[in-house]
């Protein structure tokens, strides 16, 4: 059997139907789809972006990000500011505190000592002095709700949220500034860490 085209039997031919290309209005319209689609995608990712940017501040945006203004903060180690309802969803309640110049801490507004146990309500400042009657008084505190005692557990936080007297830090959500705004992210809870054990003595 030769190679020829004119050499193969009539059965192995192309039927005329091959020769028949796509029409160019079809693989035009498969290019502009492609294209509305990609160009809808950049829109939604950008206004994704930009939502903490064109919302006015206190605004709960797309992403659960709320966005606050910086005059919103209170001053650097002063008294902590609680944001609770109908700002954002009581569960997700926060402590926002400044310890030092430019740097701001969202603390969430509940607490527990392990993952398995209940949360209970973190407040501010702690009832309870540091180093005696004539100490300081920490800007956290939770008690421990699972207590059936009349006078439970206090565990006390530093400004940052770390354990002063408690087994684990109170978790923190995600804060960025960006200009004269602050953006705290309530999908990302930041969880605590346990107290690091003291070196030993060697």
């Amino acid at each position: 059997m030769g190679t020829r085209y004119e050499d193969q039997p009539p059965e192995h031919w192309a039927g005329p139907e091959s020769l028949d290309p796509t029409p160019v209005w079809k693989q035009f319209m498969l290019v502009g789809l492609f294209l509305l689609g990609m160009l809808g995608v950049i829109l939604v990712i950008g206004y994704l972006s930009l939502a903490p940017q064109l919302a006015t501040p206190p605004a709960l945006v797309v992403g659960n990000r709320l966005v606050l203004s910086v005059s919103d903060a209170p001053a650097p180690n002063a008294a902590p500011r609680r944001v609770a309802p109908p700002l954002v969803p009581g569960e997700d309640a926060f402590w926002l505190v400044q310890p030092a110049p430019g740097e701001f801490v969202a603390v969430r507004a509940r607490w527990s000592a392990d993952h398995a146990a209940p949360e209970c309500p973190v407040d501010s400042p702690a009832p309870v002095r540091v180093g005696g009657p004539s100490g300081s008084l920490p800007p956290f505190a939770s008690s421990d709700c699972r207590s059936t005692q009349a006078a439970a557990r206090v565990f006390l936080f530093g400004p940052r949220g770390e354990p002063l007297s408690a087994p684990r830090a109170l978790d923190r959500y995600l804060v960025s500034m960006d200009g004269d705004r602050l953006i705290v992210n309530l999908s990302r809870v930041i969880e605590g860490l346990g107290r690091a054990s003291p070196s030993p003595a060697r």
